[in-house]
């Protein structure tokens, strides 16, 4: 596969970070992000999957994928150059409430709009551009995109407090934590198979699966604040920082020393 060569921009000023990765070496495990995913396509095709749907993306597409939405990375075995945000999923509230009064959605993953990839492309940039007027880009683009696209929310459309959202709401709240879903289980009067594929279904991923995927997602967090890589791998469960390494490079692209380094190089 031939990609373009990416970087990690991780400006204290912006809404989230901008992936621009070498993804050659990239496992395409099926994995999700606590923000909007957003990317831009420049130039040549790829595929990916979103909740095992199989999709494909081309030059002018812009790709949109929500928070905790499961997918698989873009593969091309062309020439392929695209450019990805990860939105603030609060920034992205923040701009979608200004409007429509409880917050949008939209359709997704593959959004098919010349004008708005050009816009998007711009923003996500590689050449150095200081990090406020970057992120000014990306609020233009935002709510160009939202403003062509997006429908009023849905409040209705939350998930039951059954078991299942309550598992996932513990380990949310908690990603060190271990839970026993054998005890679970069995207090809902179900045997375990039965709670782990009826998570799967909903969420897209086995309990434990969305528990080592949710834990990279909080340690991305603690690593963009600075925390060393040791003491973010052990806040949030990980056995080491090499076990941690391994699994944010399955999700990202790119391992965290990556990330690191780009947030020591674009701050303000």
């Amino acid at each position: 596969m031939a990609v373009s060569r990416h970087i990690w921009h991780c400006g204290a000023g912006l809404p989230g970070d901008v992936l621009i990765a070498d993804l050659r070496a990239y496992r395409y495990a099926p994995h999700f992000h606590d923000a909007w995913s957003i990317g831009a396509i420049e130039h040549g095709r790829c595929t990916f999957t979103v909740h095992g749907q199989a999709h494909a993306a081309s030059e002018g597409d812009l790709v949109v994928i929500a928070p905790g939405q499961v997918h698989t990375g873009g593969t091309s075995a062309a020439p392929l150059t695209y450019r990805m945000a990860y939105i603030d999923a609060q920034w992205f509230d923040d701009h979608a409430r200004a409007l429509f009064a409880d917050g949008a959605r939209l359709p997704g993953p593959v959004i098919t709009a010349p004008g708005l990839c050009a816009q998007w492309l711009a923003a996500l940039t590689p050449d150095p551009i200081p990090d406020p007027a970057r992120r000014e880009r990306l609020s233009a683009a935002l709510f160009g995109l939202l403003a062509a696209h997006a429908a009023a929310s849905d409040p209705a459309l939350t998930d039951a407090p059954d078991v299942c959202a309550l598992l996932r709401e513990r380990m949310a709240a908690d990603p060190s934590c271990a839970p026993d879903l054998e005890a679970l289980a069995q207090a809902q009067d179900r045997h375990r198979t039965t709670l782990v594929k009826q998570f799967a279904r909903r969420y897209g991923l086995p309990p434990q699966a969305w528990l080592r995927n949710w834990r990279v997602a909080r340690a991305r967090v603690l690593l963009r604040d600075g925390l060393p890589l040791a003491q973010a791998a052990h806040a949030v469960g990980f056995a080491d920082q090499a076990h941690l390494t391994r699994v944010f490079k399955q999700v990202y692209g790119s391992t965290p020393g990556v990330l690191q380094r780009a947030g020591a190089s674009h701050t303000l």
